[in-house]
């Protein structure tokens, strides 16, 4: 206790909140015990200064947001309140794990009271168009705090040591207040250090980050994003509390998202077992341009969508496996949005065809 007692004074001289308040944690749970009203005392003193007691977001923000010194262009997109205007549709197990994240922030004075912090940094992998922007607008939404966006497109620049000042602001802004600090297209600023072909001012950008991960305030949360894990240093894997990968969506996933955007059931599983490896963001610009089209070629939606997504495949072809597999033509024409009489022609057509 002599010791703990040293080192908790240690950490108040040196301005070390983050260490000092773990010591402090673990000290209340060896006063339970022998001195439980001190152990109280000490517990609600601890709880009222994490900064997070529940309260909105927005108090202790910084008035100004960092821009780039040249252009002036500001070096993060700012969004609060974060709203989600379509449910995500994403794995079982790519849920059960976000939920998690977010449970441990709705229930960190359980944590606090066994010593432990709820996790504060998140790796997202996964090929692009999966959803993981959405994950981190999500997250930012669930516990109520601003999200603020890395524009790297603003923070890099040719000049390196540039570039890593500006990252540097941006890690010390957004350290200073409650908040999701998402870092996406990571792999740009956070490569493997071994690369030949890169300098030494960029591999020192990348001890910044890391440091900068090993620094960071319990009362926010860092989230990077990367569509190539691969070329992510070693070194940054361990940093993260947390690593969720995303995949392409299954099969399953395709027909819900279809379905959810207005298609039929039926035309959703037609499609969706045709497809493979399309991520959400292809399917979305895909059904846009099959309404587009529909609308200035006047054709059936549905014939316009197999187009777009199927191109080998033809609406007549669907009609015919759906007539096979016992689908009423009254059903098609409505799962379709096409005649009876049409589906008529196209079913008397394979008969004579046959004969």
């Amino acid at each position: 206790m002599n010791k703990m007692l040293i080192d908790i004074i240690n950490d108040a001289l040196s301005g070390k909140k983050e260490s000092l308040l773990m010591r402090l944690r673990i000290m209340v749970k060896k006063l339970q015990k022998d001195s439980p009203q001190l152990a109280e005392s000490l517990e609600t003193l601890i709880i009222n200064n994490q900064g997070i007691g529940g309260e909105r977001a927005q108090f202790l923000k910084p008035k100004i947001s960092p821009v780039d010194a040249d252009s002036r262009l500001n070096l993060l997109v700012e969004t609060y309140p974060v709203q989600i205007n379509v449910e995500p549709i994403w794995s079982e197990e790519t849920y059960q794990q976000l939920n998690r994240f977010v449970a441990e922030w709705h229930k960190k004075e359980l944590l606090y009271k066994e010593g432990l912090n709820p996790s504060i940094s998140l790796l997202m992998a996964g090929p692009p168009g999966v959803g993981k922007t959405l994950a981190a607008k999500w997250l930012a939404s669930k516990l109520d705090m601003p999200l603020l966006t890395l524009d790297l497109a603003s923070v890099m620049s040719s000049f390196l040591g540039k570039t890593g000042n500006n990252i540097k602001a941006v890690l010390n802004y957004a350290s200073t207040f409650p908040c999701v600090l998402l870092l996406d297209e990571f792999d740009a600023i956070a490569k493997k250090r071994d690369d030949a072909s890169d300098v030494g001012e960029l591999k020192r950008l990348v001890t910044v980050l890391l440091q900068a991960i090993d620094d960071w305030p319990s009362t926010s949360v860092l989230i990077a994003a990367t569509n190539h894990a691969e070329l992510l240093d070693p070194a940054v894997w361990r940093r993260f509390d947390r690593v969720t990968r995303f995949e392409y969506p299954s099969q399953k996933l395709i027909e819900k998202y279809l379905i959810s955007k207005d298609i039929s059931v039926s035309l959703a599983n037609y499609i969706s077992i045709r497809l493979d490896k399309m991520s959400y963001s292809v399917l979305e610009k895909a059904i846009n341009q099959a309404k587009r089209n529909s609308i200035l070629e006047r054709i059936p939606l549905s014939a316009a969508l197999i187009d777009e997504l199927l191109s080998s495949d033809s609406l007549e072809n669907v009609v015919k496996v759906m007539s096979n597999e016992k689908i009423s033509q009254r059903k098609i024409a409505k799962d379709l949005c096409i005649p009876r009489s049409r589906i008529r022609l196209i079913l008397n057509d394979e008969d004579c065809n046959a004969e």
